[in-house]
């Protein structure tokens, strides 16, 4: 135990530290000390403190954009090489002149404003810096009020904007150009769209009345290859209508609105005759979403089309559909009790083309679930897919909600 003398002993020396620590901090405040030593285990150091501003004259001459300080007259106390190349003069002329005639006439009331309002400027605002060449850049001005070593005045960051300006052209011009050549693209597919199906559909027609005349004359085998004709004409006609459809989506520029889930579930089904006589069971929902009304409608109708042809030989068909709210999103669910897919297919069933099987009772494009995709995250939602062999399966289709 330390006796009551040494103790006090300890206390003044700590005192002494501490007086003579307020003394060296009072010192660095007033600008008294130029340098510190500092003993460690590495020897006594010398810090000068003056020499601590180097860095920063060095960031501020070697910045990409222009850096001044000004009076509240708008003097130019210091300027640095990347304002005198911006002006185009000389950095020991710029130093002493006025701001002002670095830019035109019309930016000068904003100036003006703005040291009058201790450097309140619009942010984002942009003006126009002119050089003794009479040559004028787009900048975006920064000031800040500054009071050191008793001057008062505005520090001002001056940043080109050229380069900015060139790279929003060039976007502008190429947006305007894939625009010109969607319009173009979509018009070329309507197009041939239409005179391919033509002659498909004469084709498809004029099987059927020959088969009709003279089905009771033709051979077994020559009503075969007619009807494999037909077949094959209505497949590419179907896999044509599917391909513009997919292709529209780019394209389509709808606007989003606000829709009723279960309105256009019974709308699908009312409209499309295979629909309306399957036994689909549809759950009262009061959901609305935001999206877009007549590839929603697809969507649904593909998704409602697959749940009754994806079942096996001699199983009737049986589908419910029925929505729920997820985080602020509303989930739209179509049940089947179809063949099912298995989980290592569950993700390519929904590329392009993507079909799974051959068998002519489940004949397809392999578009519709690729169209279901892209449609439903054009409008920003997502869609998956529940399953198991022999199984059945649970698609959905999950967009903002608009409550």
């Amino acid at each position: 135990m330390e006796k009551p003398d040494d103790l006090k002993k300890e206390i003044r020396e700590l005192k002494a530290r501490l007086g003579e620590s307020e003394q060296t901090l009072n010192a660095i405040r007033s600008g008294e000390v130029d340098a510190l030593v500092v003993s460690g285990s590495r020897g006594d150091q010398v810090f000068t403190l003056k020499g601590a501003e180097m860095p920063y004259r060095i960031l501020v001459e070697e910045m990409n954009q222009g850096a001044l300080l000004i009076t509240p007259d708008g003097t130019i106390l210091y300027a640095n090489t990347r304002f005198a190349v911006l002006s185009k003069m000389p950095l020991e002329q710029v130093i002493g002149s006025s701001w002002q005639q670095f830019f035109p006439r019309e930016n000068l009331p904003q100036l003006e404003a703005s040291l009058k309002a201790s450097g309140a400027l619009s942010p984002g605002e942009e003006l126009r810096l002119q050089a003794t060449d009479g040559s004028l850049c787009p900048v975006h001005l920064s000031l800040r009020t500054m009071s050191a070593s008793g001057l008062e005045g505005f520090s001002v960051i001056v940043t080109d904007l050229t380069e900015r300006k060139q790279s929003e052209n060039a976007l502008r011009k190429t947006s305007a150009e894939l625009l010109e050549k969607n319009e173009a693209l979509e018009a070329f597919s309507t197009t041939i769209s239409h005179d391919m199906r033509a002659p498909l559909r004469s084709m498809e027609g004029f099987v059927q009345i020959l088969l009709g005349d003279y089905g009771d004359k033709l051979e077994p085998q020559a009503k075969s290859y007619l009807d494999r004709i037909a077949m094959s004409a209505k497949r590419l006609d179907h896999l044509i209508a599917d391909v513009l459809a997919y292709s529209k989506l780019s394209c389509d520029q709808n606007e989003v609105a606000t829709l009723d889930l279960d309105k256009i579930v019974r709308d699908m089904v009312e409209i499309y005759p295979n629909l309306r006589e399957a036994d689909i069971e549809i759950v009262a929902s009061s959901a609305r979403v935001r999206g877009l009304e007549v590839p929603l409608g697809q969507c649904i109708s593909n998704l409602l089309g697959n749940a009754i042809k994806f079942v096996p030989t001699g199983v009737t068909p049986h589908v419910k559909v029925w929505t729920e709210p997820i985080n602020g999103q509303s989930r739209l669910w179509v049940a089947d009790n179809g063949i099912g897919i298995s989980p290592n297919d569950q993700e390519r069933i929904f590329d392009i083309f993507s079909r799974l099987h051959s068998n002519a009772a489940y004949e397809g494009t392999g578009l519709g679930l690729s169209l279901v995709k892209k449609a439903v995250e054009k409008m920003g939602g997502r869609v998956g897919v529940e399953s198991e062999l022999g199984q059945g399966s649970r698609f959905w289709i999950e967009l903002q909600s608009a409550q």
